[in-house]
């Protein structure tokens, strides 16, 4: 008697079906593992060409201490005028000339706004304890500072401070300076704990006083004035 064998050829459908599977699995696996392999490669060349630039950057403005960031760390706490700037911030910079001049001139004007703003508060016997500020990537800034009042210092120090800081009021009596004082002085005084946060409009008017400082130096009206519309966000 003979026996018909069936369901071989089903079996081998299956077991080739199985097998293109399985090559597909295999390919798309591979294809992955090379994506993020060029994806990792990718970030690793624009995080060295950051790197290279910002340190370009920072041979411009020597005060303040320039990093890539991603907002305001804590990790930059007790750390006085360090600047955190947006990595996608540094790669537009360095694909748009424009962009790159005007936010060159931009962190040239925080850092004489926060020069400015670092000598008022010696000169009224304050010790700067905490100042760290970062800028996105569309030139937004925010900052943070916390100062402490220097109980050490002795009568004849606090005296000759407050005389100074007298002079230096009497002898420059544009308005932008005297707002950008007033400004500071209030902040201060109205601060229980030494917290203080500067806002947009207050950072316009710290960096307008620093353009009047500057002024003796270079004619601040054949500078280009972009600091004065920097735009900042708490």
């Amino acid at each position: 008697m003979i026996m018909a064998i069936t369901g071989v050829s089903n079996y081998s459908s299956v077991y080739e079906n199985i097998y293109a599977s399985s090559r597909k699995e295999a390919a798309k696996k591979e294809e992955t593992k090379e994506t993020a392999g060029t994806q990792k490669s990718t970030e690793t060349k624009k995080k060295s060409s950051n790197e290279e630039y910002l340190n370009n950057l920072q041979k411009q403005v020597p005060y303040i201490k320039l990093q890539t960031g991603y907002g305001l760390n804590a990790n930059n706490d007790g750390k006085v005028n360090i600047v955190d700037v947006s990595p996608k911030l540094l790669e537009k910079m360095q694909n748009d000339p424009k962009a790159a001049k005007e936010y060159t001139q931009r962190l040239k004007d925080v850092e004489a706004a926060l020069k400015l703003s670092d000598n008022f508060s010696r000169s009224m016997g304050h010790t700067v304890v905490t100042s760290h500020a970062y800028v996105d990537e569309n030139g937004h800034m925010s900052h943070f500072a916390y100062v402490v009042k220097k109980d050490a210092l002795n009568e004849k120090l606090r005296k000759e401070a407050q005389e100074n800081a007298e002079k230096r009021i009497e002898k420059s009596r544009e308005k932008a300076r005297e707002n950008a004082e007033q400004l500071l002085e209030e902040k201060i005084a109205d601060s229980k704990d030494g917290t203080i946060y500067l806002n947009d409009t207050d950072m316009k008017t710290i960096i307008e006083s620093a353009q009047e400082e500057n002024a003796g130096k270079t004619t601040v009206k054949d500078q280009p004035q972009v600091g004065v519309n920097l735009d900042l966000k708490t």
